[in-house]
């Protein structure tokens, strides 16, 4: 189930931005980390999706393929 999105979240981390621009070097390494939090948050909604699907499009693959052999 996806979480939904928290405004306050968002405000916190313009906050804390704002506090790191004295320390650019800070700043970067949470910039990064936000980048790979949100890459690894999509990457496991995304094989979420991928194994159900996959699983669909098996089940779906073996009973076409059975009518096919029918046919011959």
């Amino acid at each position: 189930m996806p979480e939904k999105l928290n405004i306050l979240n968002i405000f916190e981390i313009q906050r804390i931005k704002t506090l790191l621009l004295i320390e650019p070097d800070l700043l970067e390494v949470f910039n990064s980390l936000l980048k790979i939090a949100n890459k690894t948050l999509n990457n496991e909604k995304l094989e979420d999706i991928i194994d159900k699907d996959s699983e669909s499009e098996l089940s779906l693959d073996l009973s076409s393929d059975s009518s096919d052999d029918n046919i011959l």
